[in-house]
């Protein structure tokens, strides 16, 4: 799905150089955080998104009953679309009721983040083989993180901080790659954070498994080498840490070649309280949801346009809506109505802004 280039001769006072329109940007996997849906809709809807797809949390909607509450719930929501998305499992560690959500046209199925219980994984995907489903992931071995900061490596050892292995998500992605190919369930691995994660995924798909995956937007913008002793706050104490230059690059080079399917925010607000406590001791996050559209187009302009715009835009546009399921999933309607994102370069850098009109009633 291409973006449609618009005729828009000024913008906000200032003149247009070009400007481009897709179906409204998507954000799947995002947390409420410190937020409830309210905030999280309009932070969205500031922000150009047109869609917020929610991660089960702890209430997780494991049932069909329980899922269509949540929703009825989420449309009273003003701002940008709510859905929240339904659980592999349920509270106790018992698995969810798949068959009878996918029956009502669920596609997308999510699993705790970093749950690596590889006895219930082995029978989860076992149970799910017969259905057309996918289960998303989001791969790390926790025990390995215990403690971490930032990226492990020089950055790390010269401020004095323990470090978060890479390899901790992307030997935790092989394992779940393994199992899931073992009984030949679709995967999707979330907020892919290194070269090792997009070598694994690449392998598994040349061994013919069906597998997706994203990326968070701060992993394209910003390595470890952005951390300064001066200036540590919680702009960038993200999950997965920001990487080395060399596995940013691999990231742009995936999503040029097509590798990479969705970009999120991977958005989980903080409060102010939480924020102002020392470096340690500021929980992972992203409060980013109302800018990170335009962050994420000026920062790919300022790395000298490392993929194709048509990537870009598809990856928050078109590439989501095929991991939800497209037009089979359950939630193919709302996706559609939900209007257009437009996004416009000024000489003072790129915008994006939520339009309610669909590409088909946009006069270009």
């Amino acid at each position: 799905m291409s973006a449609v280039k618009l005729k828009i001769n000024e913008y906000n006072g200032a003149a247009v150089q070009e400007a481009y329109c897709v179906p409204a940007a998507v954000d799947l996997f995002c947390a409420r955080g410190a937020k409830n849906e309210s905030q999280l809709a309009m932070d969205a809807f500031e922000g150009g998104w047109g869609t917020v797809v929610l991660s089960p949390e702890k209430s997780a909607a494991a049932d069909v009953r329980a899922l269509k509450a949540e929703r009825l719930l989420c449309e009273e929501v003003p701002g940008a679309e709510v859905l929240p998305l339904p659980s592999a499992l349920r509270e106790n560690g018992g698995m969810a009721d798949i068959g009878l959500m996918c029956a009502a046209g669920e596609r997308l199925f999510c699993l705790p983040d970093g749950f690596m219980d590889l006895r219930r994984l082995r029978a989860l995907f076992c149970y799910v083989s017969s259905f057309p489903v996918r289960i998303a992931v989001r791969p790390c071995l926790n025990e390995l993180c215990e403690g971490g900061q930032i990226n492990e490596g020089d950055t790390a050892d010269r401020l004095g901080m323990k470090g978060l292995p890479a390899i901790a998500e992307s030997l935790a992605a092989e394992m779940l790659l393994t199992l899931a190919g073992e009984y030949g369930v679709p995967l999707h691995v979330r907020c892919v954070s290194c070269r090792a994660t997009l070598d694994a995924i690449e392998r598994a798909r040349a061994n013919g498994q069906d597998v997706t995956c994203d990326v968070a937007v701060a992993n394209l913008l910003y390595t470890d080498e952005d951390h300064d002793i001066a200036h540590l706050d919680g702009a960038l104490k993200v999950f997965p840490a920001v990487r080395t230059p060399e596995d940013r690059a691999a990231l742009w080079k995936a999503l040029d070649e097509g590798k990479i399917d969705a970009i999120v925010s991977n958005h989980r607000a903080r409060s102010a309280d939480e924020l102002e406590l020392p470096f340690e001791q500021i929980p992972f996050g992203c409060e980013k949801l109302a800018t990170v559209l335009s962050e994420l187009l000026n920062g790919w302009e300022a790395q000298g346009r490392p993929c194709p715009l048509d990537r870009l835009l598809d990856a928050v546009s078109a590439g989501p809506r095929r991991i939800l399921g497209g037009k089979d999933c359950a939630a193919a309607d709302l996706l559609d109505d939900a209007g257009s994102t437009v996004f416009v370069r000024t000489a003072e850098g790129w915008t994006a802004e939520y339009d309610v009109l669909k590409e088909g009633e946009r006069d270009e």
